[in-house]
């Protein structure tokens, strides 16, 4: 089970990476998804923004739309340099 998690973890990390190369303003943001903390990496530059996937992990199932959500907000802002915190990219 966790191996299916892991690699629709992958699929869903490479989808966002082409969502964002066809978006033309926003290439040379890659994103990655790091196997290991299980969780996406957006880097532009010297910033680097980080969703959890476990946080989107929910009783009902993994909610894929919301990294995605989390990943472009982040690219919409500009990736300042003060997006380098692990925090969620909603208000409490």
């Amino acid at each position: 089970m966790a191996s299916e998690w892991a690699e629709e973890a992958e699929r869903q990390a490479k989808a966002i990476t082409r969502e964002l190369i066809e978006v033309g303003r926003v290439k040379g943001f890659p994103v990655t998804y790091q196997k290991r903390e299980a969780r996406f990496a957006l880097r532009a530059g010297t910033a680097t923004a980080r969703c959890s996937a476990h946080d989107h992990d929910t009783p009902q199932g993994m909610d894929w739309l919301q990294p995605r959500i989390d990943i472009l907000t982040r690219v919409r802002r500009g990736m300042r340099p003060d997006a380098q915190d692990d925090s969620p990219t909603s208000a409490p």
